[in-house]
């Protein structure tokens, strides 16, 4: 079951009308399909043993409904985390940690079906002004997140950007990368641009980026994953989405002069033998290169970079030869 399939199914619980049914095989679809929806329902309340009654009722009439198995897998997860109707926001947040970390060992669906309806019990129980992180203390899931999840792209816009502005002393490349997936969603495309510019040149290694929205990322990073670790696939991975102009670094911004300022760049050659540190030193400088950000630093850019990987420094400087090229047309 697909994730927005079941956000679909989450939506659309009306049932068949029992006056319009007439015969016995139309009135057992009824009846299983009634069940079925009662446990979605119930589930949604985080009323888990009535969601795994419900299910089980659904299943011995209908055998043939194929999500009831990964929607009664879901119920036992969320039974095993110890959740309830009564269960907080916070609480549900900190369960959403273990959910996500599972991410790559349970199967698709029922993640989908977990992160769903997590997300969507969070939003039920927060007041709909709230933009911040669920939990206050442990700042792992914030709420413009659970509307990325929701496919509410709107409300995910607003509330990420909300927080971004009025935390901006504050380094957060995650939530930079959802705004970034709430923009390309929304087709904006420059603000797009510029989550994920911040998220990825900011620290790629905090981004979530197998939840990235914008299918070149992804293309690119799987590339990279084929031929480098995942560290050093991440840290080449703001490098290459310059290089094929998936993304743009304006002139004269300043997005991440705090960054840099506060950045402790290595010319030590120790740094050439760890290839992360190495390609996000690279990365830094382009974004300098590129932005013009050369007053906060006490070093030329291009000469690091070519210290730092001389055949990457040339593909750059062939890009930079094109961009000038095109600008002059």
């Amino acid at each position: 079951m697909r994730r927005e399939t079941f956000v679909n199914a989450l939506r659309n619980l009306d049932l068949l009308n029992w006056d319009s049914v007439h015969d016995h095989s139309d009135r057992t679809f009824y009846i299983s399909h009634r069940a079925h929806g009662k446990a979605l329902d119930a589930m949604r309340r985080f009323a888990l043993p009535q969601a795994k009654a419900e299910l089980r009722v659904a299943q011995e009439i209908d055998p043939s409904l194929a999500d009831v198995k990964t929607l009664l897998q879901a119920s036992e997860f969320l039974t095993e985390l110890g959740l309830n109707a009564k269960t907080r926001a916070s609480g549900l947040a900190r369960a959403w940690t273990i959910i996500r970390d599972t991410r790559s060992t349970l199967a698709g669906a029922v993640h989908s079906i977990l992160e769903t309806l997590t997300c969507e019990r969070i939003q039920h129980l927060l007041p709909a002004d709230y933009a911040d992180f669920v939990d206050s203390a442990e700042k792992s899931l914030h709420v413009g997140y659970c509307c990325l999840v929701l496919n509410r792209f709107e409300e995910a816009h607003r509330k990420l950007l909300d927080y971004l502005t009025s935390h901006s002393e504050e380094s957060h490349p995650r939530l930079w990368g959802y705004f970034g997936d709430a923009c390309y969603k929304l087709h904006r495309h420059d603000e797009c641009n510029s989550g994920y510019l911040r998220a990825l040149f900011m620290d790629a290694q905090a981004v979530d980026i197998k939840r990235m929205r914008h299918p070149d990322l992804q293309r690119i990073f799987d590339e990279l994953r084929k031929q480098h670790p995942d560290k050093t696939a991440r840290a080449l991975l703001p490098i290459h989405t310059w290089l094929e102009k998936v993304l743009h670094i304006p002139k004269a911004n300043t997005w991440l002069a705090q960054v840099i300022r506060e950045q402790k760049f290595d010319h030590s050659r120790e740094l050439l033998l760890y290839p992360a540190q190495r390609y996000r030193q690279f990365a830094l400088c382009l974004y300098i290169d590129q932005s013009g950000l050369h007053g906060d630093i006490d070093f030329d850019a291009r000469v690091e970079m070519q210290r730092l990987d001389g055949g990457l420094f040339r593909r750059y400087l062939e890009g930079v030869a094109k961009l000038e090229g095109n600008s002059q047309e």
